[in-house]
């Protein structure tokens, strides 16, 4: 297992350079470039002095809001803090007998699972540009047995690549039938739209679990704010194992404001479309660079050149720009990283600033 390493992690780089978080362009997180919706400061402000109190353990009213963003039920929804406390409380309440990942693919998954003694098998996708076809399917599902638990992250971190409904439906029934678990990870999908998401169907499974995330796409990441979706008797088992306060009062507060905000969640999915498909092109002119074409808020590169991602992430960060590599990830090596999408004036600096490493290398 490879050492834990998430993007994001701006403190670790301020501490290295010197430098204050107002100077770093930060491609390595995967953050809605509009950040948090205007409400957010207001709601805050507003809920102040509510800290003297304990949050509300049911978290009744952000059920409510959610199951409405979601179209489940409120029984189905299980808030929590952020999705990796998820992943563990699934984990904690399915023991599974063994845990299935087609990777690369989030690197909490696997850590997880082997922290509890789990078997974890990974699945290479890279034989296939990533995607899935007939034969992924099959083996996959030929892996599957009684009690063993399948993660698909869908679209997938750090690919990008969005699995069609239609093969995991047929996961679904197939896990059904083997007695099998299925965790679908989901945090990406809002950036898509919910009729990509499968929480709806899940609830009428006895063995599925989906989780959805306000971090990447409401740009909550300091608030930690996810939820578990699942048949009511799923998500009765896992609340029991849950902390009594794992949601705080603010996450609590903004998570019931921001599911209801329609113009920013439309806003935000025509401003990533149109730039995801600028970055994409731009990335794709370059001699020793593959971008994969991607539907998440993030594009990973494949470097064709003499050249690797390390080397590429120093001179980037001499120019005050931060990148994922993504030699931590499995079947990946130091000739990956991943870049998220930002704003156009964001994304035109990694554009240029690329073009001056990796022009004047070759000139020099």
């Amino acid at each position: 297992m490879k050492e834990r390493s998430h993007g994001g992690n701006i403190y670790e780089v301020m501490r290295e350079i010197g430098w204050g978080s107002e100077k770093l362009l930060d491609f390595s997180a995967n953050i809605n470039p509009l950040g948090f919706p205007e409400s957010v400061r207001e709601v805050i402000e507003k809920n102040i002095d509510s800290i003297i109190h304990y949050p509300d353990p049911e978290q009744r009213d952000l059920k409510k809001a959610a199951a409405s963003y979601y179209g489940v039920g409120e029984e189905n929804v299980l808030p929590g803090n952020g999705s990796v406390e998820l992943i563990n409380l699934a984990l904690e309440t399915l023991r599974p007998s063994k845990v299935i990942i087609p990777s690369p693919a989030f690197t909490e998954y696997a850590m997880s699972a082997k922290a509890r003694g789990i078997e974890v098998e990974l699945l290479d996708l890279t034989k296939n540009g990533f995607m899935w076809d007939g034969d992924f399917e099959e083996l996959l599902i030929k892996k599957m047995s009684l009690g063993s638990l399948v993660i698909v992250c869908n679209p997938n971190n750090p690919t990008g690549i969005l699995v069609s409904s239609e093969n995991i439906r047929a996961l679904m029934k197939e896990a059904k039938r083997k007695g099998a678990f299925l965790l679908l990870d989901e945090a990406f999908i809002d950036f898509i739209g919910e009729h990509e998401s499968l929480g709806r169907e899940a609830v009428n499974y006895p063995n599925i679990i989906i989780l959805r995330s306000l971090t990447k796409f409401f740009a909550l990441p300091g608030l930690r704010l996810g939820f578990a979706i699942a048949n009511r008797d799923l998500v009765s088992r896992i609340e029991k194992l849950k902390d009594p306060w794992n949601v705080n009062t603010f996450a609590a507060a903004v998570g019931r404001e921001v599911l209801k905000d329609e113009e920013y969640i439309k806003r935000t999915r025509e401003y990533i479309d149109r730039e995801r498909n600028f970055l994409w092109h731009k990335l794709k002119e370059f001699d020793g660079l593959k971008p994969f074409k991607p539907s998440a808020n993030f594009i990973l590169v494949k470097i064709t050149g003499n050249f690797t991602a390390s080397y590429l992430s120093r001179e980037l960060l001499k120019k005050g720009i931060m990148i994922r590599t993504c030699g931590d990830f499995a079947f990946l090596d130091d000739t990956y990283f991943r870049v998220a999408v930002k704003s156009r004036e964001d994304n035109e600096t990694l554009i240029e600033a690329l073009k001056s490493i990796l022009y004047g290398r070759k000139g020099g």
